[in-house]
């Protein structure tokens, strides 16, 4: 758990010194970046507001890691920097209302754009997102999975960990897209407990059902089944055959008596 919350810290801090780096910068552009291209912000009161924005990103509000979804990726363009590419980039859901950014070379975060939010969706009106990515390799403690666009479903637990635990069992899960996306590799933190059946997702601990954990610990594919590992199946297919054998009981007893 020391690991975890150190993990949090470290990540709040560099989210600060992030957006230290971006106090007083100039942008020279914005780019809205989507399949079929960019779409450049040059003037000048937009983009002092956009830099604004960023700057108080270092107070923003960490959020849930969100399932695959349409994406933007934005680029940012500071005045002087003598980089070849963009000085630095994030990834915008609009479904979602979220950002990713990152705060360090190995890491990103998922945040709500807070300020930035409403003019996020001013400039970058008329650019058409990416599609939600598919997931094309999983690893989990370095090991290949099968089915891996199936992981997809890890992505959408949502039954919080009743307890964080503190086990040394933790393996990474590692995601990796076609393309690079807010969900591949270094933007997605993903660990499994199998001892707890534990996934650690960004800033949230959900439980994982124990039919889908099996699954999991075998590096099988996560398709099919029910993720709240209550047997719905077995108990709808048991109510059916009552419903058969309870008339059938009854026309039997009034044969009988009749």
């Amino acid at each position: 758990m020391k690991k975890r919350l150190g993990a949090a810290t470290l990540l709040a801090a560099a989210a600060l010194i992030g957006a230290g780096i971006a106090q007083g910068k100039e942008l020279s552009a914005f780019k809205t970046c989507g399949p079929s291209g960019c779409i450049s912000v040059t003037n000048r009161t937009l983009l002092r507001s956009l830099i604004h924005g960023v700057e108080a990103q270092g107070e923003a509000v960490r959020a849930p890691t969100p399932p695959p979804a349409p994406f933007l990726r934005l680029e940012f363009w500071v005045r002087g920097d003598l980089a070849a590419g963009p000085s630095f980039v994030q990834y915008y859901v609009p479904s979602r209302g979220l950002v990713a950014l990152m705060t360090d070379p190995a890491a990103w975060t998922w945040v709500r754009p807070g300020i930035l939010g409403a003019l996020l969706d001013r400039v970058t009106t008329g650019v058409a997102p990416f599609e939600a990515p598919r997931i094309s390799r999983v690893t989990i403690g370095g090991k290949s999975v099968r089915d891996p666009t199936s992981y997809v479903r890890l992505f959408r637990l949502q039954r919080k960990a009743e307890s964080v635990p503190d086990e040394p069992d933790w393996q990474r899960i590692v995601i990796e897209t076609a393309g690079p996306t807010p969900w591949s590799t270094r933007a997605a933190t993903l660990e499994y407990s199998a001892s707890t059946n534990v996934l650690w997702r960004g800033s949230q601990f959900v439980e994982v059902p124990s039919t889908l954990a099996t699954r999991l610990e075998d590096r099988k594919s996560l398709a099919g089944g029910d993720e709240s590992g209550f047997p719905w199946l077995r108990l709808a297919a048991g109510i059916g055959a009552a419903s058969l054998i309870v008339p059938t009981a009854l026309i039997f007893r009034r044969r009988r008596g009749s």
